[in-house]
């Protein structure tokens, strides 16, 4: 019997208390690092998601607007990780017919529709050619640089018109193009997979300037899988063509990867990973002359 003060507990009682305490610790490690994968794996998840969305929204409005035709049309280059093309940037239409002594083409400014105006020594243009109008087998759209752009009250009326002095244009090929003709702004652009100095592979975007060349290779969208951008040509029917044939169809496959290894595993070095793919129609424009693209 104890005379006062109270009983401490003894070492079995110790030990059973510490062995509790590890298991309840224990258990919520267990949730805690269970949560902390959890976010990781939805953070994963959403950039993948948000490169997919973007995907669809660069790349398949990049390649929505290319005409095919049987010299080929905005297509410049076909490749299996990266496309080469007449990317649209502007669209406007002649207020007057040209004159056959200039080399130049006068348009309404306003509207001028597309993503930005018109640029010199940064844009070609193709100007459309009616020619016989009893006919539209004989229509056509002719190609050249844009070596000035200047804005001024060219046009009947209050509109503003911008004048476009030309370059690279064949001889006679304005004959055919009559007033209200469209005329479209666009630059040679590059799509590609391509690999950082921190070796992350990312879709990039090149652009061509007729006195610059190509420009630096900018991030589109990222991170990708070593084979995360994949091209495919085919015909009206779905067959794959060859670089001779008319292209009705681009298919393109994104597979984007997440930043962190997440569970579950799906792709190598137990990083996370999904993919999209889709196929675009090309509009069927005619051939295209005097091309001023590089080789």
């Amino acid at each position: 019997m104890h005379a006062g003060g109270q009983r401490g507990l003894s070492l079995i009682e110790l030990i059973l208390v510490t062995l509790l305490l590890g298991v309840v610790g224990s258990s919520a490690l267990a949730v805690v690092t269970a949560s902390l994968r959890s976010a990781r794996r939805q953070a994963a998840a959403a950039q993948i998601q948000t490169s997919l969305r973007t995907a669809v929204a660069v790349v398949a409005a990049e390649l929505r607007e290319l005409g095919s035709g049987p010299t080929g049309g905005d297509l410049i280059e076909r490749g299996l990780q990266g496309i080469t093309y007449r990317a649209k940037r502007s669209t406007a239409f002649l207020c007057h017919k040209p004159d056959q002594r200039v080399a130049e083409v006068i348009a309404w400014g306003d509207p001028v529709y597309g993503l930005r105006p018109f640029e010199a020594g940064r844009d070609s243009i193709l100007v459309f050619a009616e020619n016989d109008p009893r006919t539209s087998a004989d229509n056509e759209w002719h190609s050249a640089m844009i070596e000035a752009v200047i804005h001024g009250n060219f046009c009947p009326g209050p509109s503003r018109g911008v004048r476009m002095r030309l370059a690279g244009l064949a001889w006679g090929s304005l004959a055919g193009v009559e007033r209200g003709a469209p005329v479209r702004g666009f630059q040679v652009t590059r799509l590609l997979l391509y690999q950082d100095a921190r070796r992350t592979w990312w879709l990039g975007l090149r652009e061509y300037r007729a006195q610059g060349g190509w420009s630096v290779t900018q991030p589109v969208l990222g991170p990708l899988a070593h084979n995360g951008l994949r091209f495919e040509y085919l015909d009206a029917s779905g067959e794959p063509v060859d670089d001779s044939q008319p292209v009705a169809l681009i298919g393109f496959t994104v597979v984007a990867q997440g930043p962190h290894p997440a569970a579950p595993v799906i792709g190598p070095g137990g990083v996370m990973v999904d993919s999209l793919s889709t196929y675009i129609a090309l509009r069927n424009r005619g051939p295209v002359r005097a091309d001023p693209a590089p080789q």
